[in-house]
């Protein structure tokens, strides 16, 4: 039965060298679980080495050796407490890996006092003899109380499986099948010792249970990117998780690669993974010796990067430098160009108000989807304002979300005043949101981009069509001297492909003239998809629809917007206006005049924006624009006072 034994801890040796040497040769997580399961895979292998030395101490003590009968006692006794020590961090492993925290007090205090009995039953066995002993001639033999053997191993291993049902969504279907077949067969084992005088078919299947664990949820690759070598987002999440829990304070330097600085056409996929590479090898300081490395981890998620600091109080000067030698050019190979990376880069620290994955993601999004915070290569910080721009924008979004569901907007008509008509021949339509209470008054300069960014646009856009059709279809326009109603399209709506057809099938639900609608599209919209949008034009103009370019001068204008698509109106923006008449040189002067002397050649109407006295109304007459929108004519007002207003100031009187 000894030589049985042997062989079966033998094999279980052979398997724990093997596990540690891959270990050993791979990139692991610093955190808890990793150290519990690498403490049991040495605690395992004591264990069995020592059970050997036992065996083998035993067998001399037998052939005459009485001079070892002390140290016989001596090694059992550590097996023994080696037993207990290696269960208890194999089920502590499986607690974390499941309950995704440590271990919980009730349940360490439970396990430390049996863990506790269970030693000082063990370490008092060579005077009371309750567990085990030896007899004169070297035989082991079980004591009264050696059921507490059995027991320890028997309550970890219920313990494991209830928590495996309460808790089995966190792992995949293999991984909870092999939970459950490792502690079933474990509760089976501990039955059947009373037909085993010894362990070693225990050891031996512990040994083969943390064999499987490590090709399975303990995998060595399971949180490493293969194309950097770094850890990937899961091991970051893992990693920011483990930390928190055992508050221990760091941070996160958070690089969104944006661009490649300098690089033509050409710079194809496999050159930006080599980039990554680089980045990431250099991030672990490898030409530095362990003792001066900083304590950093490196993380990439596509084209994210995040570097973990594990001291805080050095965070900033790293992040700084690390900042500093990416963006200035990174050397690939020795003989190459090197390449600058375009980044926006964010550092903040833990825990801080982030204490879980949905708000280190909700910060991630925000700093990501915010224009505020399109500062390239500039290092950011989260700080009070940060947090109060989020949360804005946040509340804002809320509150488009609230007015998709429950038709909480109002349309606002701006009318637009005719020089050579002499009255409001049209009018420009724009959205408010209804609940001003919440947190105020918010311009569709904000909630429109928010609701673009966040997708709810197309939901928006189609709640804001329908009433400014429905308004249109009862207040009978036409009769009030209006000839048409500018509305206007998103960027996102422009790249529908299905947009013409989506619009004229409203147009025609409401029995609105084609003619009677003009839709704005800014420059922006014109770059993301234009041919689409060109496509889109064509169809709803042969309908009768026009369209104007809006805020042209607003930004850098491109004329070929003006050449390449079908616009019949462009609305100068109010910045244009507003600078020329603020203007004491002569040539940010010329600007406005040559403008309009540039689209009166081109055959376009001219709306200006902005107008807000009578001097602006004068001149921009004289230089021949044909239609002036702003406050010196009227503010943006409701469906009631713009029939007013028509009734009031119109030539044609309902």
């Amino acid at each position: 039965m000894n030589n049985y034994n042997i062989y079966l801890e033998i094999a279980s040796v052979c398997f724990l060298l093997l596990v540690i040497c891959i270990i050993n040769t791979k990139r692991q997580l610093s955190i808890f679980q990793n150290w519990l399961y690498s403490g049991a895979l040495y605690a395992l292998l004591f264990l069995n080495v020592s059970d050997m030395a036992a065996v083998f101490v035993s067998d001399r003590v037998r052939a005459g050796a009485t001079g070892l009968f002390g140290f016989c006692y001596g090694i059992t006794i550590l097996s023994f407490l080696l037993q207990i020590f290696s269960l208890q961090l194999i089920y502590s492993y499986l607690t974390v890996v499941l309950e995704g925290k440590k271990i919980k007090k009730p349940q360490f205090l439970v396990f430390t006092l049996l863990s506790v009995i269970y030693s000082i039953l063990v370490l008092t066995t060579p005077f009371s003899k309750i567990v085990f002993y030896y007899d004169r001639a070297g035989a082991f033999h079980y004591g009264k109380f050696s059921c507490i053997l059995y027991c320890m191993p028997a309550v970890f291993a219920v313990y494991s499986l209830l928590s495996l049902h309460f808790h089995k969504k966190v792992l995949s279907k293999l991984e909870r099948n092999l939970m459950l077949f490792f502690n079933a067969t474990m509760v089976l084992l501990v039955l059947s010792m009373t037909y085993l005088p010894r362990f070693p078919l225990m050891y031996f299947w512990l040994s083969v249970a943390v064999m499987g664990i490590f090709l399975t949820m303990q995998s060595p690759d399971r949180y490493l990117d293969n194309t950097t070598s770094a850890f990937n987002e899961d091991g970051l999440m893992v990693m920011i998780n483990d930390r928190i829990e055992r508050e221990k304070p760091f941070s996160v330097l958070f690089m969104a690669i944006h661009d490649f600085e300098g690089i033509k056409d050409g710079f194809v996929t496999e050159n930006k993974k080599k980039v990554y590479r680089k980045i990431c090898s250099d991030l672990r300081y490898r030409n530095l010796k362990r003792k001066e490395r900083p304590k950093i981890d490196v993380f990439r998620d596509n084209d994210n990067i995040y570097i973990m600091f594990h001291e805080a109080v050095k965070a900033e000067e790293l992040a700084m430098r690390i900042g500093s030698k990416v963006t200035d050019g990174i050397y690939v190979d020795e003989n190459a160009k090197s390449v600058k990376v375009v980044a926006k880069m964010l550092l903040f620290d833990f825990p801080g108000r982030i204490r879980t994955e949905e708000q280190f993601y909700s910060v991630i999004r925000y700093f990501l989807t915010d224009d505020y915070y399109n500062r390239y290569n500039q290092m950011q910080f989260i700080n009070e304002e940060f947090y109060r721009k989020k949360k804005r924008y946040e509340d804002v979004r809320r509150l488009v979300e609230e007015a998709i569901r429950t038709d909480g907007i109002q349309m606002y008509y701006q009318p637009i005043y005719s020089t050579q008509r002499k009255d409001f021949h049209s009018a420009e339509a724009l959205v408010r949101l209804s609940d001003t209470t919440t947190i105020g008054f918010v311009s569709p300069e904000e909630f429109i981009p928010i609701a673009e960014k966040e997708h709810l646009i197309l939901q928006l856009e189609e709640l804001i069509l329908r009433k400014i059709c429905s308004f249109i279809q009862s207040a009978n326009l036409r009769e009030l001297g209006v000839s048409y109603m500018e509305i206007n399209l998103s960027g996102n709506q422009c790249v529908q492909a299905d947009l013409a057809e989506q619009l004229q099938k409203l147009i025609n639900e409401y029995d609105i003239p084609p003619e009677f609608i003009n839709f704005e599209v800014t420059e922006t919209a014109t770059i993301d998809n234009g041919d689409c949008l060109i496509r889109n034009m064509q169809e709803l103009q042969s309908q009768g629809s026009t369209f104007a370019l809006d805020d042209y001068g607003s930004g850098a204008s491109n004329l070929k917007y003006l050449v390449e698509y079908p616009f019949e109106i462009v609305k100068l923006d109010k910045s244009i206006v507003w600078t020329h008449f603020g203007a004491t040189n002569a040539k940010t002067k010329a600007v406005l005049p040559l403008s309009v002397h540039m689209l009166r050649e081109m055959k376009v109407y001219i709306v200006a924006e902005g107008v807000e006295n009578a001097e602006q109304k004068e001149e921009l007459e004289r230089m021949g624009v044909q239609y002036l929108q702003g406050y010196y004519f009227s503010k943006p007002i409701c469906e009631e006072e713009y029939i007013r207003f028509l009734r009031k100031y119109n030539c044609k009187q309902g």
